[in-house]
């Protein structure tokens, strides 16, 4: 099964070193960044927070075999402060691929063993991709493509809806095993904001159109602005 993971963009990094930024007294170019990726995380989660706890809930369940190619999981499981029940199932294709379908269930809302969301994954859950709907409309909400392997991961989310004034944006999400780079395309100000720091170092870049009349703006392992190098 695909991981859980394949729905998140981690920059923790930065909200901890942020936190500890009181004393370091975290300069401008640091904190823009700071303020940009939240931006980014609000999006993110709008679109991806209620599926991501379906899949997490997923992990430890057990599977049962519908046919030679297909398994299906059932459970029950909080999300969002809503209570669903959940379908889950998962065909095999080929020895390349595998589709996965999440249906849920919930008798206040009006909602019974409706799509939710599907997917394919190679076999080994280190690729895919998912898509979102609406449960209201059943229309796409946005579309997710990933790649992950032991120290290296990609996300990018596409919106495909305009149900929170995002329709057309874009969030790609890239991770090397050290460095972490974000790339917010906002389609309504046409503006790409791109932000990158060193896990390791917490030294990192903002390049945004709105901030420093787009020039890449540095910051150094105190978080204070620095000179860029390149």
């Amino acid at each position: 099964m695909p991981p859980p993971e394949s729905m998140k963009v981690d920059m923790s990094e930065m909200e901890s070193a942020s936190n500890k930024a009181v004393a370091k007294a975290a300069e401008s170019n640091f904190n823009t960044a700071l303020f940009a990726a939240g931006v980014a995380k609000v999006i993110l989660e709008a679109n991806l927070a209620i599926p991501r706890a379906l899949m997490t809930a997923a992990q430890d369940k057990s599977a049962e075999a519908v046919n030679g190619n297909e398994w299906e999981w059932s459970y029950t499981t909080a999300a969002n402060g809503e209570n669903y029940g959940v379908r889950l199932t998962a065909s095999v294709e080929s020895t390349e691929e595998v589709s996965w379908n999440f249906y849920v269930t919930n008798s206040e809302l009006g909602y019974d063993n409706q799509l939710f969301f599907t997917g394919t994954s190679d076999f080994e859950a280190t690729s895919g991709t998912w898509t979102y709907f609406d449960l209201e409309s059943g229309n796409e909400v946005s579309v997710v493509t990933w790649n992950r392997t032991d120290s290296e991961a990609s996300v990018t989310l596409e919106v495909k809806s305009d149900r929170n004034d995002n329709l057309g944006d874009s969030i790609s999400y890239d991770f090397d095993g050290t460095v972490k780079t974000v790339v917010f395309v906002d389609v309504s100000e046409d503006e790409t904001t791109t932000i990158s720091y060193n896990t390791e170092t917490m030294t990192g870049f903002i390049i945004s159109p709105n901030y420093n009349e787009g020039a890449k703006s540095c910051w150094d392992e105190n978080l204070n602005n620095t000179t860029c190098s390149s």
